[in-house]
């Protein structure tokens, strides 16, 4: 009969723990002191109240618990055939296999747990009682595509992962579906979900520069159930953080090998009493664990109703959040329109990025406008300024330097910026200046820019020089005359000049079905080499346009104007006006067809007034979360009940 220790993860944490193994091992509580920043006695005592739920320090506390329970377990007995753990509890069983220190655990969950608590606004629910699948075709029914299964803890028993207010409104939902019980977790991020995407691509760059010793006891990993193998830990350990923890395979798997008795290694019974309950049952798992919690199937019932998918959940969450709107879509409105900042102020009231484009407009005009603005929205709304950048000269750029000068003054937080590609390595000096006045590091040392830039360029690789911090010479001129401290200078050099990028596609050439998986490739590329929070977005004037943007993984959308209109009537638009089949992934070979750039659509094309940016940002994110849910119902799984369009 085999023996497996494991170790649980962050939620195991209570006052009192570590009680008898901080007092056995004073140098190494000594060395976690000085590690995490605080007393681990304090920490562990629960006299730390303001950080008892921050998971910059409960995990370096919990680790450390771990770690002096292993060592006092192995003083008492042999070692185990197998280790695991969940989670954060991975990392201890890591330290207990001998792959790494005491010392460089903690930096290594550290680190983690920095990089997570950076990914704010997200919740996390355990459901119990209800089915794995069952609960699939609940989350398929409500249209929830925005929220991953996080946890498989056991057949009757997950953790689901999302947008905060996507995950409390499924509570009610699921116990309405026979859930016995789902309780919101005290958390604020959306671990082990696709929202941790930019956390991991960090983390990876850290366990970089980690050296691994290969496990001395075979240690189960929770991306893959399987134990890990030396040339593949790093980088399991980072997917670990934006991956399901497949315990339930873990459990099988350990079954499976002949484990018959668990040891629970650290605060808590918590995996013993699963291991427990499930003893008896714990066959090979046929359904999986990992992706979204909805999936698609083939086939549907006849007459199915559509599904309904909110606009309010296509594209990236953290947009959302970070631009306070309801819709990730962003609106600019002429400068030329005599009620621009009217149209500014609806747009924002209706939870839409606005921007007021500006070129042209005398400054004294600019200035009364963003103080209207700033009236009528507060300093908190989802408003802007819009600058082209393509017109440069001494006295464009004296004009940028005054407009960006007045958002400065009157608090205005976000710019859209247009850049030409034609030999521009870097944004203009007055838009760095913009994007890092005021930067600063917060508590836990990390850099921060209260102003954002939305940069709209016509290229990936022009996008891919945004994604990087602004160049030297650039800094240094803006240093020299004043207009950046040295701190601020200090955080622009670890920060990009566009955490937001948007691709322009409406010129003749490769279209957004190109050039956008070549942005997020390089967007990816740009994470993981410096851990930047970067989204990518596209301009798109069409539903159809926004549709495929999403379903090629943008962030965001900017709603077009400048370019030709189709199907303008969008309470008309028909499935067959969007043939995904069509959208030829990058690297299929062969060059882009000319003309619009996105889908070929079945209407004809036609131009059309329309009544302001904002309603036609609302009218397009409607419609293409009408066409999604047209798609959706196509493939949805046999006897899948849709939510009605009128629901």
């Amino acid at each position: 009969m085999s023996v497996a220790w494991i170790f649980p993860g962050q939620g195991a944490q209570r006052q009192g723990m570590g009680a008898g193994l901080l007092d056995r091992y004073p140098d190494l509580v000594a060395r976690a002191d000085e590690i995490i920043g605080v007393s681990l006695r304090r920490l562990c005592a629960g006299e730390e109240e303001r950080l008892q739920h921050d998971t910059r320090y409960v995990q370096p506390a919990l680790f450390a618990v771990a770690a002096l329970a292993h060592r006092a377990a192995l003083e008492e007995g042999p070692a185990p055939a197998y280790l695991a753990g969940h989670s954060l509890g991975e990392i201890a069983a890591l330290h207990a296999a001998g792959c790494f220190d005491f010392e460089t655990g903690l930096r290594i969950v550290r680190r983690r747990g920095e990089l997570m608590a950076r990914a704010r606004g997200g919740g996390m629910l355990a459901v119990v009682g209800m089915p794995v699948d069952r609960l699939r075709e609940v989350l398929a029914e409500e249209g929830a595509t925005d929220v991953d299964l996080a946890n498989h803890n056991s057949p009757d028993q997950v953790v689901l992962s999302g947008p905060e207010d996507s995950v409390r409104a499924l509570a009610a939902v699921l116990r309405g579906a026979g859930a016995g019980k789902c309780v919101l977790l005290n958390v604020s991020i959306a671990a082990h979900s696709r929202y941790m995407a930019f956390p991991a691509a960090a983390f990876a760059e850290y366990l970089r520069t980690v050296d691994f010793a290969p496990p001395r006891v075979p240690v189960v990993s929770n991306v893959t159930a399987r134990p890990h193998r030396p040339e593949t830990l790093p980088d399991l350990l980072a997917r670990q953080v934006r991956s399901p923890v497949r315990w339930w395979d873990t459990m099988v798997y350990l079954a499976g090998q002949g484990v018959r008795e668990v040891r629970e290694i650290g605060p808590g019974q918590v995996l013993t009493k699963l291991w427990r309950k499930s003893a008896g049952h714990l066959v090979p798992s046929t359904s999986g664990s990992a992706g979204p919690a909805v999936r698609a199937g083939t086939g549907t019932e006849p007459g199915a109703e559509p599904y309904r998918v909110p606009a309010e959940r296509l594209g990236s969450a953290e947009f959302r959040r970070d631009f306070g709107t309801r819709l990730a879509c962003a609106a600019l409105e002429d400068a030329s329109a005599g009620s621009s900042a009217d149209q500014v102020t609806r747009a924002a009231r209706r939870g839409v990025l606005a921007f007021l484009g500006v070129d042209g407009l005398p400054t004294g005009d600019v200035e009364r406008a963003v103080q209207r603005l700033r009236r009528d929205l507060g300093p908190a709304a989802p408003y802007g300024v819009a600058l082209d950048a393509r017109r440069t000269g001494g006295d464009e750029d004296a004009e940028q330097g005054r407009v960006t000068g007045l958002c400065l003054r009157y608090g205005v937080r976000f710019l859209h910026v247009t850049i030409p590609h034609e030999a521009l390595a870097q944004a203009p000096s007055e838009v760095v200046r913009f994007r890092f006045a005021g930067a600063y590091r917060d508590a836990a040392g990390l850099p921060v820019a209260p102003n954002r830039i939305v940069a709209r360029v016509a290229a990936p690789d022009l996008a891919e020089r945004l994604m990087r911090p602004p160049a030297e010479p650039i800094l240094d001129a803006l240093s020299a005359r004043g207009a950046l401290t040295p701190a601020e200078v200090e955080v622009a050099r670890r920060l990009p000049v566009s955490e937001d990028v948007c691709l322009d596609c409406s010129s003749a050439g490769p279209g957004l079905e190109v050039l956008l998986p070549e942005a997020l490739r390089r967007r990816d590329e740009a994470v993981a080499a410096r851990g930047h929070h970067i989204r990518v977005g596209a301009a798109c004037a069409t539903p159809e346009a926004v549709a495929v943007a999403f379903v090629l993984g943008a962030d965001f959308v900017v709603a077009a104007r400048d370019v030709e209109l189709r199907d303008v009537e969008l309470r008309d638009v028909e499935l067959r006006d969007v043939e995904l089949r069509d959208v030829e992934p990058h690297g299929a070979g062969g060059r882009a067809p000319a003309g619009p750039p996105l889908l070929r659509a079945g209407g004809q094309a036609e131009r059309a007034q329309v009544e302001g940016a904002q309603v036609e940002a609302v009218r397009l994110m409607e419609a293409a979360a009408d066409l999604l849910g047209r798609r959706l119902t196509t493939l949805a799984p046999p006897g899948a009940r849709p939510v009605p369009t009128g629901a």
